[in-house]
């Protein structure tokens, strides 16, 4: 139950700095400070497709992932809650509707991958597994994540998306009439980075170091 109450509260934590700050090196650095205290109890995902990756990684069960993602999609909700209640304002999705999905979909999808790709190099790789610098470089990876202009986390887009139906059902359209305007934002920011998970496991089992020299 540890791990899961882990998830919650780093995933809280970096999504406060996410929709409150917004500023890449903030980020950043939230999550560096969330792997150095939380990496020992859970592994320190705060993101679902980093446990998505893990799950095909056989790092974790089924169940397991389940767990992880619903804790981490929590912890984004009362985030965006927080700064609902800070900000009177709703943390929104940039998607303009009736634009194209595919080119941001792939831009969420390659990011990721990259993320994803760094967190199994530090944390399963032989090389760099239990070692201080994990924290480092994945934080510097998220900055240069989210400078390129990617939401990255799919707890967040959950959590965003979980406000949105709450604030359409208040409106006079009603939550059936608001689902189809967010379909392009679960293709965009759910689906594109359990992909780049996906991506990211093959790349790391392809260039895994220990099988750099096996005959």
């Amino acid at each position: 139950m540890k791990r899961y109450a882990m998830e919650f509260v780093g995933t809280f934590f970096l999504t406060v700095a996410i929709s409150l700050i917004g500023n890449p090196i903030a980020i950043g650095l939230m999550l560096m400070a969330m792997i150095y205290v939380g990496g020992h109890v859970s592994g320190a995902h705060f993101n679902p497709a980093i446990s998505f990756a893990c799950f095909i990684q056989n790092r974790l069960k089924l169940a397991e992932a389940g767990m992880y993602i619903a804790a981490q999609s929590l912890g984004a909700l009362l985030a965006l809650f927080f700064f609902m209640i800070v900000t009177n304002n709703s943390f929104t999705l940039d998607m303009v509707p009736g634009s194209p999905i595919m080119a941001p979909m792939a831009m969420e999808a390659l990011l990721v991958l990259v993320l994803c790709w760094v967190y199994l190099m530090m944390n399963v790789s032989n090389r760099y597994k239990d070692t201080a610098i994990a924290g480092i470089i994945i934080g510097l990876t998220l900055m240069a994540i989210v400078s390129a202009g990617s939401l990255f986390n799919p707890a967040v887009a959950i959590a965003s998306m979980a406000c949105s139906l709450v604030k359409g059902g208040a409106s006079d359209n009603g939550i059936v009439e608001y689902i189809p305007g967010l379909l392009p934002s679960v293709v965009v920011y759910v689906v594109g980075p359990l992909l780049g998970g996906l991506g990211a496991s093959f790349m790391f089992d392809y260039f895994r170091p220990e099988n750099q020299f096996q005959r």
